[in-house]
């Protein structure tokens, strides 16, 4: 057995019975906080994306992207060894916990939205302060800024929420794999191929959206306001499918492997044959 690793059902049970019961009695300030981080730790693994793909000759095709794509894990990276809230891994753990019955669904929907909100005004806040005030999203960089921001307005409301989907499975695994491990290089490896490939892909993240968005908007993209908000629903509809209904449940459901002791209905029924004829006695 490798004991540097946790299984994957001791990882579920951790997020059903543990993670999932600690983000949904959360108190609000501290939420909020913790979301607010989590976007802004987003939004600046967003920014190092766009100084390093930003001006690099066009020659390069995807590689820059490639590139860029390296440095974009920091932001997961930082919320998995700092803290902070991200809607998008809540989607999968809190649904853990209600497939566990440990959470609520008005809990369950309450905390995304909630953390949504945090999650947004961090990303704004990065976008404004060091992608407007600082500049780092302006100048030579405005044009790369501009254009990411548009190719995620240009998608139709159906290809935002399938982006979407494939965006938060791969967000979902990487926080997973990242569970799974018990040392700061396997979380490390963990949490970065994940999250490499699908900014390498070009999924639709909502709180990485709520940063390039704003920051489009800022360096003179012209976007409306109707368009932005629009986009940020319809990728938030596709990361919770992804997160939740096309990670969290079949994993769940393929691996789970009930506690007998948080459980006692799942115990050995050998057992309780046992239990019973001595009560008997």
């Amino acid at each position: 057995m490798n004991t540097s690793m946790f299984s994957t059902n001791e990882v579920i049970e951790t997020f059903a019975t543990k993670t999932a019961k600690t983000k949904k009695d959360l108190p609000f300030g501290r939420q909020l906080l913790l979301g607010i981080m989590a976007g802004a730790f987003i939004a600046i693994g967003y920014l190092a994306f766009v100084r390093v793909s930003g001006v690099l000759p066009k020659a390069w095709g995807s590689f820059g992207t490639f590139l860029g794509a390296c440095l974009f894990p920091m932001g997961l990276l930082a919320i998995t060894f700092v803290g902070g809230e991200l809607v998008t891994g809540n989607m999968m753990v809190l649904t853990f916990g209600f497939l566990e019955k440990q959470v609520k669904f008005y809990e369950l929907i309450k905390n995304w939205i909630l953390v949504l909100l945090a999650n947004c005004i961090g990303g704004a806040l990065v976008a404004f302060f060091f992608g407007h005030v600082v500049g780092l999203t302006q100048g030579a960089f405005a044009a790369k800024t501009i254009a990411v921001a548009s190719a995620k307005l240009a998608d139709t409301p159906t290809m935002m929420i399938v982006s979407g989907v494939g965006c938060n499975m791969l967000v979902g695994m990487s926080i997973f794999f990242g569970a799974m491990s018990k040392d700061f290089i396997g979380k490390l490896i963990g949490v970065w191929f994940p999250i490499m490939i699908f900014v390498v892909c070009g999924f639709q993240h909502v709180v990485a959206n709520a940063f390039i968005l704003t920051a489009g908007a800022l360096a003179g993209g012209g976007f409306t306001v109707a368009a932005m908000v629009q986009n940020i629903l319809f990728v938030f509809i596709g990361n919770m499918i992804g997160g939740s209904l096309c990670l969290a449940v079949p994993v769940y459901y393929a691996n789970r492997k009930p506690n007998p002791a948080l459980h006692p209905g799942h115990a050995n029924p050998k057992a309780q044959v046992v239990t019973m004829k001595e009560q008997a006695k």
